[in-house]
């Protein structure tokens, strides 16, 4: 049974309680007097009064999975399960549609329970899971039944690793506030919540809660215990209060599976952040393979994962890759509704469609999108009137974050820049010798050939962009890896001082065209249209000026 203290979501509404330790918040399943050996045993059922009590007349829920991090057992027509454990596992249940699962009083779902004994067999700089005791004699999870639309949407962040009270505020007023009141389904935070200083998710939850939807994360390496020798304990803090680093959830026609694909072994000689990569785990591995099992192939399946399955920008560092995405590949053989979506890799976002020089072999191109930051630079860049940093990325992407919009096993997206209009989906800049701002001097051309820039960005192969000057019609642009003439602007300026920006890095997602040849003296407009892989058309102008020589 669920502690009484844990603040439920009833019908997507929050009850308030006092914010639990949050060493303690994961550990939700009341443990009876009586201990249970090796085995949890339990039941899933349907918590009609929502007390987080298993009351007469509330009959327990068949069919729905429950995992000790490797093996998949379902429910029977009882709603009972029966699972091996060991002295350090977390039991989970992948939440079925048509039901949710309860939150505590800071919007994390509680669909797990923790069975450590003796705590985190190792210390940690921040605190680790605490004591649990012996195994309750009924490790039960009530869920609540909801009307679950096939078309819902769900707000995606990547990276808001914040790591002191300041970038906190930068969250808070930057992202979260425009999101309060939000009528998505849930939200996912796809690693990195923290930068490092892990003391930070007690206000960080406290900071996400207002916004008023349920919330999963999943860990990114700055999300570890880097003072421990390496990958087995590294996530002991993450664990005490977000629960499993992996697991699943259905919601509608969609199976949604977050992976924790950072591998870290050991620190660094100076003692600073550790080393990694990109991996993921043989028991992780076989977890989904058993998970995948218990599902349909019309469904579609969300894969969330922190580092990149593979990028773009560079497809060998292991630090910005996975390692063993050709294990992951041959468990999703014959799967044709598949995505998935990471962040980490802080010089660029990216749409990719891998297929066979990447390992797939499906009969459609897998889509793996890079999602630019929440935190976009580093938290850092010049300062706004709000006294908030622009925190554009290093390939020139204001920070942000994703609305997913889905709709049976489809799915579009769109990027929203913080506090910014929703309109904002593409920068103009210009690249000619003697610019200054949006006035072109041709006189100091000699010869070169001026262009305009567009960056895109939410850009990928996929997407058409075109030009038009001064009302004409419209041209392909050329797909183009290069900087972003705004940061390089934004660089020259800024470096060296408090406010300086990520330097630089070429982007994958800028188009350009040349400057039109005989353009007359004074103002002209250029308009570039982008049309994405769902069929979104947005489009950007500019009005700029030809100097007379």
């Amino acid at each position: 049974m669920f502690k009484k203290s844990i603040a439920l979501l009833m019908t997507m509404s929050l009850i308030s309680v006092p914010m639990i330790a949050y060493a303690e918040q994961a550990n939700q399943v009341k443990a009876p007097a009586i201990g249970g050996g090796n085995t949890a045993k339990g039941i899933v059922y349907d918590d009609k009064n929502k007390n987080l009590e298993q009351d007469k007349g509330e009959p327990g829920i068949a069919g729905v999975l429950v995992s000790n991090g490797r093996d998949v057992v379902k429910t029977n027509a009882q709603g009972r399960y029966e699972l091996s454990v060991s002295d350090e596992s977390i039991i989970f249940i992948t939440k079925p549609s048509g039901y949710i699962v309860p939150v505590n009083d800071v919007n994390l779902p509680q669909f797990y329970y923790l069975h450590h004994p003796n705590g985190s067999p190792v210390q940690t700089k921040f605190p680790g899971i605490k004591p649990t005791g012996s195994l309750p004699e009924s490790v039960d999870f009530p869920l609540f039944k909801q009307k679950e639309s096939n078309k819902f949407d769900v707000v995606v962040f990547a990276d808001p690793q914040t790591s002191n009270d300041q970038q906190l505020d930068y969250l808070r007023d930057d992202v979260v506030s425009e999101l309060v009141g939000s009528e998505a389904a849930f939200g996912i935070t796809v690693g990195d919540v923290a930068n490092d200083n892990l003391s930070i998710y007690p206000r960080n939850n406290e900071i996400m809660s207002t916004i008023g939807i349920p919330w999963f994360n999943l860990p990114g390496n700055h999300d570890m215990n880097y003072d421990v020798a390496d990958d087995t304990y590294a996530t002991e803090t993450f664990k005490s209060v977000y629960g499993p680093t992996y697991y699943s959830f259905d919601y509608g026609q969609v199976h949604f599976v977050t992976l924790d694909n950072v591998e870290y072994y050991g620190q660094q000689a100076d003692g600073k952040n550790g080393d990694y990569r990109g991996d993921i785990t043989a028991p992780q591995l076989e977890w989904l393979k058993n998970d995948l099992a218990n599902v349909p192939k019309n469904k579609l399946i969300v894969i969330a994962s922190h580092i990149p399955l593979r990028t773009d920008a560079d497809n060998t560092d292991e630090g910005i890759n996975t390692a063993n995405l050709k294990e992951l590949f041959s468990l999703l053989e014959g799967r044709e509704h598949l995505f998935s979506m990471s962040g980490h890799d802080t010089s660029n976002s990216w749409n990719m469609y891998m297929g066979e020089e990447a390992g797939w072999t499906g009969k459609e191109p897998f889509h793996h999108q890079v999602l630019a930051e929440v935190r976009g630079g580093s938290w850092r860049g010049p300062l706004d009137s709000r006294g908030i940093p622009a925190a554009d990325t290093a390939d020139g992407t204001p920070n942000g974050y994703y609305i997913f919009s889905f709709d049976g096993n489809e799915f579009t997206s769109r990027f929203k820049a913080a506090s910014l209009p929703a309109e904002f989906q593409a920068r103009i800049s210009f690249d000619a010798p003697g610019t200054e701002g949006a006035r072109l001097y041709p006189s100091k051309w000699q010869g070169e050939k001026p262009q305009i820039v567009a960056n895109v960005f939410d850009g990928g192969e996929r997407h058409q962009v075109e030009v038009s000057f001064d009302g004409g019609e419209y041209a392909d642009m050329t797909h183009t890896l290069r900087t972003d003439p705004y940061m390089e602007a934004q660089w020259a300026q800024y470096a060296g001082t408090p406010e300086q920006p990520d330097r630089p890095a070429v982007s994958s997602h800028i188009w350009t065209t040349e400057i039109p040849a005989g353009l007359a003296p004074g103002a002209h407009t250029v308009t570039v249209k982008v049309t994405d892989p769902f069929g979104h058309v947005n489009k950007t102008s500019r009005v700029f000026e030809i100097a007379a020589d």
